[in-house]
């Protein structure tokens, strides 16, 4: 009777010890489908801009204008997500716009108060010989005070065109505008622990997921020139740009623009 007690608790411990086993593989093959999502979905979302919820004043100029100076193909576009409201986390952030091969006599950048509309900085820009995207940093050492944090604030770019004697008011003929808002934001403490913990290769989509689109474009951008042939930096720039609308500029070369006329 003592074997047969011996010898059954014995196939009960091998069972229960099986069983114990397969629970574990099971609960692993699981976990590791989650990641496996998991990792997944972070793909998904790295590669798509997540807009924020709100949208910005009607616009008084658009994202996207063509006039009569503009000699190629392709209209003046701001590199900007579809509400026209690009946040982000800096004081002085970047701005892209495409310009087109034109006979403008330069470009000029505007930064207005949306509550008053008093212009706080103002600069004209050099045009770039040929077409493609340029882009502009607010300088520091030119606006001392930073942008406020949760303070919208309304930009203009305007290609001045030569003056059309043909036209009424030649002085004011052909000139072409754009304009977009941006506003300063604060990143949450976990957001700010992912991008001090992310390779740069990723933190452009930690940016584009939470919408921070300013950031998440000069990040890009910024690895972009240091690696133009990285195929998936260029993956990154497709997917971010045609979550936007912007998949005409995919294509359109990077120019090394732009500068104050006036230093």
């Amino acid at each position: 009777m003592k074997n047969y007690l011996t010898g059954n608790t014995l196939l009960v411990s091998l069972g229960l010890g099986l069983a114990i086993a397969l629970n574990l593989v099971t609960q692993v093959n699981g976990q590791n489908q989650q990641v496996t999502k998991v990792k997944n979905l972070t793909w998904e979302v790295s590669q798509t801009y997540q807009p924020p919820d709100r949208s910005a004043p009607s616009s008084t100029a658009g994202g996207a204008s063509r006039g009569g100076c503009i000699e190629s193909e392709g209209v003046l576009t701001s590199l900007m997500p579809p509400n026209n409201l690009g946040l982000t986390a800096t004081g002085y952030p970047t701005f892209f716009w495409y310009v087109p091969k034109s006979s403008a006599e330069a470009l000029e950048f505007k930064l207005l108060d949306s509550k008053n509309g008093q212009v706080i900085y103002q600069k004209t820009l050099a045009v770039p010989e040929n077409s493609g995207i340029v882009s502009f940093t607010l300088p520091k050492t030119e606006l001392p005070t930073p942008l406020e944090m949760g303070k919208m604030y309304h930009w203009f770019l305007t290609m001045q065109c030569p003056p059309n004697p043909n036209e009424e008011l030649p002085e004011k003929s052909g000139n072409v505008i754009v304009d977009g808002w941006v506003e300063r934001t604060e990143l949450n403490p976990n957001l700010v622990n992912q991008l001090e913990n992310a390779v740069p290769s990723d933190r452009p989509a930690l940016y584009a997921a939470a919408g921070i689109w300013h950031d998440s474009l000069t990040t890009l951008v910024e690895l972009l020139r240091e690696k133009p042939d990285d195929s998936n930096l260029k993956n990154q720039w497709k997917k971010l740009l045609d979550s936007a609308g912007l998949n005409v500029i995919v294509e359109k070369p990077m120019l090394n623009c732009c500068t104050s006329e006036h230093n």
